[in-house]
């Protein structure tokens, strides 16, 4: 005989609360909300029941799978060599606050890790097998034709997608982003108002949307403020490649009083290769981080940098797929703003008079 008690039902649900069961269905689904003593008998019953919703049912009926599926690319094999192949640093922030506003809204984010470039092929299938009501997408500078395909085949199937630091916009893709140009603008006036005139730019090849504009910024405002600026840009995505690209332009006498970094991971590898140079940080030269990272924190000295709200990214992204996958229409572009994190890597040019500066 089998005394395994089986889970409550709608329709026990309305019996114990002496309502229909239509009424305890609309409740549920939020189609109207019953008052008085209904509300309290029915949120009683609910209760006392134990009574949880199936979410397969629930899934047959909205012809929803209450899934957004979050395409992260990384081309790391063993994961130990993320950064040699260009994992993004922010993407464990982006699914926090994705997956914890998922919950709040009644919906499960699924990472799903691709290589470099396959992102687009990974939305097609996922899209075609109708494996997600939604997608999120962090990838790296995505060519104008994949993109196209991209709104394409989301246009046609009705699934929404939102793409992580992304600016352009598409019909049926929402784009969400930091205010990445401004903070490399506040990273060029800030280092102006030090009174820093020659500057390097240090940044890495295979591009993210996020740096791209981060450069765009900085280049900008200190062509404004007259800086003369040199680019240091790594063939590839390691620690090892920036602190190789960084030894000329660090041992030259006439080098860069300050190096702007595009991110932590390039500020931190360029502070290492400084110091085995016996260069002080900021003595003989500034570095100036972007994302603020943990380790930003944690190394000595403390690395002053513009903090990417990147959980907040990952939480806006699933607000406005949610209300699409609703019915409303689809949000084009989310921007969220950088914040200046002063830390201790930064200071007046060397051999400047205390206060010397020029106006940012």
């Amino acid at each position: 005989m089998d005394n395994k008690r089986k889970p409550p039902t709608i329709a026990d649900v309305a019996a114990l609360a002496g309502v229909s069961a239509q009424t305890v269905s609309n409740f549920l689904t939020g189609r109207f909300k019953p008052r008085g003593q209904n509300l309290q008998r029915l949120q009683a019953a609910i209760s006392e029941l134990g009574y949880r919703p199936s979410a397969a049912a629930r899934a047959l009926r909205l012809k929803q799978t209450g899934i957004i599926a979050m395409l992260l690319e990384d081309d790391a094999d063993p994961p130990e060599e993320r950064i040699r192949h260009g994992w993004e640093p922010l993407h464990g922030m982006f699914l926090y606050g994705a997956t914890q506003k998922a919950r709040e809204l009644g919906f499960y984010v699924t990472p799903v890790l691709t290589r470099q470039g396959g992102a687009e092929a990974e939305a097609v299938r996922l899209i075609g097998e109708g494996r997600a009501d939604a997608l999120i997408c962090s990838t790296e500078l995505m060519p104008e034709e994949q993109l196209e395909r991209l709104q394409k085949i989301a246009g046609t199937e009705r699934v929404p997608i939102a793409m992580l630091q992304e600016s352009r916009k598409r019909d049926f893709i929402c784009a969400v982003a930091a205010a990445d140009e401004d903070g490399g603008e506040q990273a060029a006036r800030h280092l102006a108002a030090l009174g820093h005139r020659h500057v390097a730019l240090m940044t890495v090849k295979p591009s993210w949307p996020g740096p791209v504009r981060r450069r765009a910024g900085f280049e900008a405002a200190a062509r404004e403020l007259g800086l003369a600026v040199e680019v240091w840009e790594a063939d590839t995505y390691t620690v090892e490649a920036i602190r190789r690209l960084a030894v000329p332009g660090l041992a030259r006498p006439d080098r860069p009083t300050a190096v702007f970094a595009v991110n932590d991971v390039i500020a931190v590898a360029l502070m290492q290769q400084a110091i085995e140079l016996r260069l002080t940080i900021p003595g003989d030269l500034s570095i100036l981080g972007f994302n603020d990272l943990d380790v930003a924190n944690y190394v000595r000295p403390a690395l002053t940098t513009l903090r990417t709200p990147a959980a907040a990214m990952g939480a806006r992204a699933v607000e406005v797929l949610v209300d699409a996958i609703s019915g409303k229409p689809l949000v084009s572009t989310a921007l969220l703003p950088i914040d200046f994190v002063a830390r201790d890597s930064t200071g007046p040019v060397p051999g400047a008079p205390s206060g010397q500066g020029i106006s940012a």
